[in-house]
């Protein structure tokens, strides 16, 4: 670790004993949380499990290549940064675990089929929404455990997809992030100053569940009237008529879900059509996914964004220095600062690692898929983002971040200062309650 307490003895508040009874003390599991030393010496109850010999194979699909690669070689650097933490610390009950990466496109089902075909133990992604909730059906009838990455659409556990078994999401979902929003944008400007809002948001799946929920919720606590909501393609090259519509109505707040190359755009042309002259206020769910594609001038204005479930100074590192290990790695081996999205591809693989393990634990052999799902469900696990759950919803739950966009001269990327962290519980409904129903509920 680069600094803070000495390992073994106290960590980010979270003293020794606590976190290994937390994760269950496994050396894997304390490897991924980012903390190897803090095992050494220790027992390996796993040695005398039924463990078969041959790698574990797993597939990941994510966007490699064209805008949306911003978030998805992030996700593809953690999820590889998870396997080799993995295999340098004896793999997953002795079985070292082996990752094939291919480009999502629009070809999520027949990645997973394909997948499924080879004899992969495990799958992971996708990025998108769309794909996702495409994916779900074809998940469960193959039965082949899938932690997608992303793909967070509120409604598809919630509404679409209530009673699955093998389908399972890590990341936090849209309600989590857009609320976060939502509560960002009263404690800047404050709530008796909120009179109209906008949005340009995706023009798919994620970006009008993003929006509809930001506009339930800050009506709610506002009063706010929407003046504007545009849905450019996602992709797109030209956002300047959404811009336009933005100047003349002149709100005081815009929310946009915009991710990867569609990010920068927004910047590119906010910035370059005067839009935060006539604006308070930009808050964006994962304008920060994009940080390394961001130079200084574009993120000077009043410009704020989430970082989902991770940002590296997040707990702060006096209290809990994995974050800002993971960060000196990651750039010393890519060259690039990680974002959240990094982290859907490194807790997707520690979530279904560390529930592997787990199960061996529990049933000393190598568990079936079932059983490994039902593993999954309740399951508590540390990174170096902190502590996440998977739910018996099979939705991901963790602190959601918002800060104000600014630079790192250290970094040399985009940065957030000034970080909000919003519990789980603060920005999702109570179990067995929809996002919608809790929200008119406020």
């Amino acid at each position: 670790m680069t600094t803070g307490p000495i390992a073994g003895t106290d960590l980010d508040g979270i003293d020794r004993r606590t976190l290994l009874k937390t994760v269950g003390g496994s050396a894997l599991a304390v490897a991924l949380a980012g903390c190897t030393e803090l095992l050494q010496g220790e027992d390996d109850s796993l040695e005398d499990a039924d463990v078969p010999d041959e790698p574990i194979e797993s597939g990941l699909q994510t966007f490699t290549e064209g805008a949306p690669a911003v978030l998805g070689v992030q996700a593809q650097y953690g999820a590889e940064t998870a396997v080799r933490r993995i295999n340098e610390n004896g793999g997953i009950a002795g079985r070292e675990m082996n990752l094939d990466v291919v480009e999502e496109g629009g070809a999520y089902l027949v990645n997973y089929q394909q997948f499924v075909d080879e004899g992969k133990d495990v799958t992971f992604g996708p990025i998108s929404s769309s794909g996702h909730a495409e994916m779900v059906p074809e998940i469960e009838e193959q039965g082949v455990v899938n932690v997608s990455t992303d793909g967070t659409v509120t409604t598809l556990y919630e509404e679409d997809f209530p009673d699955v078994t093998y389908s399972f999401r890590f990341q936090n979902h849209d309600v989590m992030e857009a609320l976060a929003a939502v509560n960002q944008a009263v404690e800047v400007l404050g709530a008796d100053e909120i009179d109209t809002y906008a949005g340009i948001n995706p023009g798919y799946a994620f970006g009008q569940d993003e929006m509809e929920l930001f506009s339930q919720g800050i009506e709610q606590l506002t009063g706010a009237e929407q003046v504007h909501s545009g849905f450019p393609d996602l992709g797109t090259d030209d956002m300047s008529t959404h811009i336009t519509e933005i100047n003349g109505e002149e709100p005081d707040v815009v929310f946009s879900s915009c991710w990867g190359g569609d990010a920068t755009l927004l910047l590119e042309q906010g910035h370059a059509n005067g839009m935060f002259d006539n604006i308070e206020l930009l808050v964006g769910t994962v304008l920060y996914g994009s940080a390394n594609d961001m130079s200084a001038d574009l993120v000077d204005g009043p410009i704020y964004s989430g970082s989902r479930n991770f940002y590296w100074g997040e707990p702060s590192i006096d209290r809990w220095s994995p974050a800002a290990e993971l960060v000196d790695e990651v750039q010393s081996e890519y060259g690039v600062v990680p974002t959240a999205h990094f982290m859907s591809g490194y807790g997707a693989v520690t979530a279904w690692a560390t529930a592997a393990e787990k199960a061996v634990g529990l049933l000393g052999r190598w568990p079936e898929q079932e059983e490994i799902a039902t593993i999954l469900e309740n399951h508590g696990f540390f990174t170096p983002a902190g502590y996440h759950t998977i739910g018996p919803d099979h939705q991901g739950y963790s602190n959601a971040h918002f800060g104000e966009l600014t630079w790192s001269d250290e970094r040399d990327a985009a940065a957030l200062a000034d970080v909000n962290v919003f519990s789980a519980e603060s920005v999702s409904p109570p179990p067995g309650e929809t996002s919608g129903d809790w929200i008119g509920s406020w």
